[in-house]
């Protein structure tokens, strides 16, 4: 058997022997290389930058459910730019266009500040707005994107690469993270937030430099859909392969549980940031650490869980891994005050407790992300593919809002109103809900999932 179906990367629209493999390592390694530059924007916003500066500002919890909610609420955006962008033969000037936009808002806060530095109680308002509109502009080009990616990635080697990709991504979240940090305990003290300010800007630049290091990638053609069919049937079609409808649900389900505790993306953020500030006085430095902690769980968990996934299938691995992240999750309800002396300077003990546990919480998170980029792949087709990532993508991100907004709203509520007894915080609360919403639905839903044989792969023609 042809490791390479030439007639199948002919109909691709990539080039073949001799040209082909150059042109697809050269493509895959420049995907790397984009991917490692956009780690630097990224850690500011699911990182600890964006919950510690709305924290600076005075933002409520509910506020920043909401940032995050909008995250993850912007997803539905995926469904409209899908069926617009398959009527054309090319994905890439739409996605270009839209995410350069997007990167470039990043740097509102960066701005604000500077633009109204007398207007500080409007502030969380302002950058709620600029940031939900970045996050909406993102999500125009998202569906494009892995649509591109699940065509360009050998289906044989997908879970091998997607590890690889994630081993060296995680490198860029641990020095920017760092870097960031510094920054921030540098120039951020008291009313001042020019570390933020400092951060958000770099996060814009270097943004855009992973837009334009990966305009340079392949882009196959792509294989439309019919363009009689009805939008309707076209959202439907993907809903026609067996299993479609308890994947996403399964992920929708596991995006609200991982939202609750504040992880986007399988990196930790908001809820559990601000938490070890508020409660253990954490520095910022100190609370980037968890976010570092996680990223290198992900970066050497990844490297077992590619060949680990090829070999056992992409369901089992994400079996095993809905039981044991909430496991991993536990580890808050362990983390208690005090200090401890490390090489001269006092660290809170939740925050050293919660380093060693962030590592494997993140390592396990980021299984959980890399399954759900396979198992979408294995459960679409190319014919309307970029509309069945949007749809279950959305569903998905609307599970996050959910949470998001919620796990916001309670926390806000718990801290208010005094239900809370013995020494449980609200974030504690939020941990058990995960707890039992990843047992309760996730679980039972991995169990019951069934890989799609080649002729049931969904696709409108």
């Amino acid at each position: 058997m042809r490791l390479i179906d030439l007639d199948m990367l002919r109909k691709a629209g990539w080039p073949t022997w001799p040209c082909f493999p150059s042109v697809m390592h050269r493509s895959l390694r420049l995907n790397i290389a984009a991917g490692f530059f956009g780690m630097f924007w990224i850690c500011a916003p699911l990182g600890a930058p964006l919950p510690l500066l709305m924290q600076a500002v005075e933002a409520s919890s509910t506020q920043l459910g909401l940032l995050s909610a909008a995250w993850q609420a912007a997803m539905l955006a995926q469904i409209p730019a899908a069926l617009f962008v398959e009527r054309f033969s090319r994905r890439k000037p739409m996605w270009v266009t839209v995410t350069t936009l997007h990167r470039i808002l990043w740097a509102a806060p960066a701005v604000v500040p500077w633009l109204w530095p007398n207007e500080r109680s409007w502030w969380p308002v302002a950058l709620i707005v600029a940031l939900s509109l970045s996050n909406l502009l993102a999500n125009l080009g998202t569906a494009s994107w892995l649509s591109w990616m699940a065509d360009i990635v050998p289906v044989d080697r997908a879970g091998r690469f997607w590890a690889v990709r994630q081993s060296v991504l995680s490198i860029g979240l641990v020095l920017g993270t760092a870097w960031y940090g510094w920054l921030m305990d540098r120039y951020s003290s008291g009313e001042s937030v020019l570390g933020f300010q400092w951060v958000f800007a770099l996060c814009s630049v270097f943004g855009i430099l992973d837009i334009v290091v990966h305009s340079f990638v392949h882009e196959p053609p792509m294989e439309k859909a019919a363009e009689s069919a009805p939008v309707l049937r076209r959202l439907a079609a993907p809903f026609e392969t067996p299993g479609f409808l308890k994947l996403t649900l399964l992920m929708a389900f596991w995006t609200c549980s991982q939202s609750l505790v504040g992880y986007t993306l399988a990196m930790p953020g908001f809820f559990g940031m601000v938490h070890l500030r508020e409660t253990f006085g954490a520095s910022y430095s100190q609370a980037s650490l968890i976010f570092i902690s996680a990223a290198l769980g992900g970066a050497f968990f990844s490297r077992i869980l590619g060949p680990w996934m090829d070999r056992a299938g992409a369901v089992a691995v994400m079996t095993r891994l809905a039981v044991l992240t909430p496991l991993s999750m536990m580890a808050w309800w362990c983390a208690s005050p005090g200090s401890v002396q490390i090489a001269g300077q006092a660290w809170p003990v939740a925050v050293v407790w919660m380093t060693v546990a962030a590592s494997v919480q993140g390592a396990l998170c980021t299984g959980a992300l890399l399954c759900q980029f396979r198992l979408a792949q294995m459960f679409t087709s190319g014919s309307g593919r970029t509309v069945a990532m949007a749809v279950h993508w959305s569903i998905a991100g609307v599970g996050g809002a959910v949470g998001g907004i919620g796990g916001g709203w309670l926390k806000d509520v718990l801290q208010r109103g005094g239900y809370l007894c013995g020494s449980w915080h609200a974030f504690d609360v939020l941990v058990l809900l995960s707890v039992l919403l990843s047992w309760g639905a996730v679980v039972p839903l991995c169990r019951k999932l069934a890989l799609p044989t080649e002729a049931e792969t969904c696709g409108v023609t």
